[in-house]
Parts: C-alpha cells; sequence; structure tokens
C-alpha cells in the first residue's frame, strides 16, 4: 500500500469525517419517520382493540356468554360451523388367513369293496383340451383340483359283494315266485277235495318264509344306499330269467357286480387315492370333495378393539375382504360370527372366525388377506371442526353462536373422545358440573352453529371481562 505524505494524510481523514457526517445528517428524518410510523400504527392497534375490547360485554346473568357486535365478529376474523352428527371411527383393519371350511369337505366312498375299473372323465373346453388319448380328445381323467358336479360319476367299482347279493335277492324272488304258484294250485285241489288242508297251511307258511326273505335281501340293498329304480332293475331281471328259462344275457353280466360311485356334492377335489387296477375297501377315502365357494377366514383382533367389535348386533357382525397379494382385486363380503375366548399372549389379540363369498373363485386357501370391518357411528357423539375446540388450563371449550341473538356467544365445556386432522368427536352425552366450572355442560346437539375461527380472541375478551367483573364485584362487596 502507497505511504502518502503527512500533509495529505491529515486532508483525507478529514474528507471522511465530513462524508460521515453528512451521510447521518441525510439519515436522521429518514429514521425520525420509521420510528413514528411504528409508534402510530402500534397506537392505532392498541386503540382499536380498546374500542372492540369496550364495545364486546357480558351478557347480564350469564358468566360465560358474549355480546359481539357485527363489525367487531368482523374484525376478530370470527367463523361459524354446524355442529354434525355423530362420524364413524375409522375401520379396523385385521389380518387374516383364509382356510377351507371343513364343514363343506365330504369324504367319498365305495359303498362296497372291490377293484376299480374305471376312473371318472373330466369334459374340457376344445381350446384347453388336454388329451390323455387320441381317441377323446377333450376328456381327461379326473385329477386334483378338478370340480364336479353332484351326481357326477367319480369312479367304477367291480365288487363280488354286490353281485352275490343281488343273485341272493334274485334266487328269493324265483323261490318266492315258486311258492306262490304251488299255493294257488294246492288251494284249487283243496276246493276239489284232492289234498288236505295241513297241505295248504305248509304252503302258506313257505310263501311267508320267502317274502321275509326277499324283504330281508331288499332291506341290505338299500342299507348299502341303492335306490329304489336299481332295486327295480333287479326285480326286472329276475323276471327276464324266468321268462328266458333261466337264460343270462351278456348286458346283464357285464353290469351284475357294477358300482358306480359319483359325486354326492358339486365341489372341487381335493383329493384322490384311486387309480384304475387298485382294490380298494369300503372305508377308504377314495376322494375328498370341498365346496369351495365359501371360505373359511380366521382373523387377530387386538383386545382393545374387541369391546367394539363385542357391541355389534349380530346382524351387523359383517366384513370385507381384501387381498394382500392384490390389494387392488375386487373386495369380496362376508361376515363373522364368531369371536374367541383365549389372548394371544405374544400378540395380545383374540381370533375372529367367519366366512367370505367366493363364488368368483378367485380366493385360495391358505392366502394372507385383510378383514376390514366397519364400525357404526357411536349414539352419543357429534362432530366438530378441529379449530372449534379451545384448549385452556387442561379442559376444552367451544363458542356456540344463540340462535335467537346472532351476536351472542356462548363457552361450552366439551369432552373430545377422538381427534382427527379436520374434525373432534365430542362426546355429547350428559355430564355433572365440576366444582368451580362456571360454563354450561349440556350437551352439543347436530345443527347448532359453534365458532370454528377466533374462539382464542373470544376466550381472551371473557377472560378479560370476567376478570374485570371479579375486581368490580370485590370493590364493591
Amino acid at each position: 500500500m502507497p505511504r502518502f505524505p503527512r500533509p495529505v494524510r491529515i486532508g483525507l481523514a478529514l474528507a471522511g469525517v465530513a462524508a460521515l457526517v453528512a451521510a447521518g445528517i441525510g439519515l436522521i428524518p429518514i429514521a425520525r419517520h420509521w420510528i413514528e410510523a411504528r409508534h402510530s400504527s402500534a397506537g392505532d392497534r392498541e386503540q382499536e382493540a380498546a374500542v372492540a375490547g369496550t364495545r364486546v360485554a357480558l351478557v347480564d346473568g350469564f358468566q360465560e356468554t358474549l355480546h359481539v357486535p357485527d363489525d367487531v365478529a368482523m374484525s376478530l376474523g370470527i367463523t361459524v360451523a354446524a355442529v354434525e352428527g355423530s362420524l364413524p371411527p375409522q375401520p379396523l383393519e385385521l389380518d387374516g388367513t383364509l382356510f377351507l371350511d371343513t364343514n363343506s369337505m365330504v369324504h367319498v366312498h365305495s359303498r362296497f369293496a372291490g377293484d376299480v375299473v374305471e376312473v371318472g372323465d373330466l369334459q374340457i373346453a376344445p381350446s384347453v383340451a388336454e388329451s390323455d388319448s387320441p381317441e377323446s380328445p377333450h376328456a381327461r381323467t379326473l385329477q386334483f383340483g378338478d370340480r364336479v358336479r353332484k351326481g357326477q360319476t367319480l369312479a367304477v367299482v367291480w365288487s363280488k359283494d354286490l353281485g352275490e347279493k343281488k343273485s341272493e335277492l334274485v334266487e328269493n324272488l324265483s323261490r318266492l315266485r315258486l311258492s306262490e304258484e304251488k299255493l294257488k294250485r294246492f288251494e284249487e285241489l283243496l276246493e276239489k277235495g284232492s289234498v288236505a288242508e295241513r297241505t295248504v297251511r305248509d304252503a302258506e307258511r313257505e310263501v311267508e318264509s320267502d317274502t321275509i326273505s326277499v324283504a330281508r335281501a331288499e332291506r341290505t340293498l338299500r342299507s348299502w344306499r341303492l335306490n329304489e329304480a336299481e332295486i327295480d332293475a333287479i326285480h326286472a331281471e329276475a323276471r327276464n330269467i324266468h321268462e328266458r328259462q333261466g337264460q343270462r344275457t351278456a348286458e346283464s353280466d357285464a353290469n351284475w357286480a357294477r358300482v358306480e360311485v359319483r359325486a354326492p356334492v358339486s365341489g372341487t377335489i381335493m383329493e384322490k387315492n384311486v387309480a384304475v387296477g387298485d382294490y380298494v375297501a369300503s372305508e377308504l377315502d377314495i376322494f375328498k370333495l370341498a365346496d369351495l365357494s365359501r371360505l373359511d377366514v380366521l382373523a387377530h383382533a387386538y383386545e382393545e378393539d374387541l369391546p367394539a367389535l363385542e357391541q355389534l348386533p349380530h346382524h351387523e357382525r359383517n366384513w370385507t375382504i381384501l387381498l394382500k397379494a392384490n390389494p387392488k382385486a375386487e373386495s369380496l363380503h362376508g361376515r363373522f360370527d364368531r369371536i374367541g375366548n383365549i389372548i394371544d399372549p405374544s400378540q395380545h389379540t383374540a381370533l375372529l372366525m367367519g366366512w367370505v363369498d367366493n363364488t368368483s373363485g378367485k380366493l385360495r386357501v391358505g392366502q394372507f388377506v385383510a378383514a376390514r370391518i366397519d364400525l357404526p357411528a357411536p349414539p352419543n357423539e357429534v362432530a366438530v371442526p378441529v379449530g372449534a375446540v379451545v384448549d385452556l388450563d387442561g379442559r376444552s371449550y367451544v363458542f356456540t353462536r344463540s340462535s335467537s341473538d346472532p351476536g351472542q356467544f356462548t363457552r361450552r365445556r366439551v369432552f373430545p373422545v377422538r381427534r382427527f386432522e379436520s374434525f373432534v368427536a365430542i362426546d355429547c352425552g350428559p355430564r355433572p358440573r365440576s366444582a368451580g366450572d362456571t360454563c354450561e355442560v349440556d350437551a352439543l346437539k347436530s345443527g347448532e352453529w359453534v365458532v370454528t375461527t377466533g374462539g382464542i380472541q373470544l376466550t381472551a375478551e371473557l377472560v378479560a371481562l370476567q376478570a374485570a367483573a371479579k375486581v368490580i364485584v370485590t370493590a364493591n362487596p
């Protein structure tokens, strides 16, 4: 940096001082104007507040009611909203799993032990044909997971027990026919006096014995669940044998010991334990069928939610089932009818047991689901906007506008039970007034008007006026 001679340095210093003084003199009017403006605006606000405060007054005889002129209410930014009816709480979302309805499971047996000579076929559309043989391009043997209809043939068993019992009935029918013919001939001879009466009585006993044998054989076949049509076919076969003089036909022999195992219900094959050539006993489950149009649901409910669930009437215990693996899938509906009596010690949950409709067939046993339960709105609650509630000293209040005088606002104590983002649920049941509580505690009603903005300002005015009133009372006892 260059070093100037002493006279030059002194001149420069004096010039700088003069510049600073001139700048300061120029800034003095600006600073004075800013300070005066601030004092003026603050004074105006204090004056306006004082004027407003003098115009807001307590209503005679009511310690919690203010009278607010319209222009003051506008300056305070007071807005009102109607009290709404009770709003339902958030739906419960429960984790659950789908199970097979055990009551829909059917165990299919063969009525008779024997050899499996045929397994039923599933007719499938040509577009999805899975040919098992060139001769039947649109059919294949029944497999696990196939749907069958009621009465469809599942398997064919060749049973010697059935053949023997049918033959026994045919033999008894033939013997009964012969004994009846003999009785008829003896009765004709008795009228002519050619035979003794005892001979006729013996023939009658023989007919009775043969009749009992036929009935016993028929009852046995009925106990093996042969229907009347099948028993009538055996009677017809006995008549045909008599007419053909004991000759049997190849067709009757081919079906004589044939046992058709048919589906007792419509459903899905859940288990298959048979193949052609197997020997099956009558106790073996050769098929297991289940109706999957309705599945069981087991959901876990936290113990703090159980009181609300138990209060639901039985006809309102509905739920909506959502697939966790596919949240965009269509929701399905069902009901729960049982609440478990055991609390899981690790999760503190109880089991909710119910069902869901699966006629669409989109649900699968074992899937994880979410069970949503919509709870009804509580009967003793109303809802107000969140801005209407003023919390002060551990208590909650709202200001209600008078229906007869829109300029009157009354502070009333309320008891919030649930707070949400935009509204507060208020318990509107009657409550006793607490000691030292001067505000009204009567229940809010749907349709009343509450202050949503400006409640804090009204609270400040009310507290100030109440304090001033106490001072006056103290000064003039």
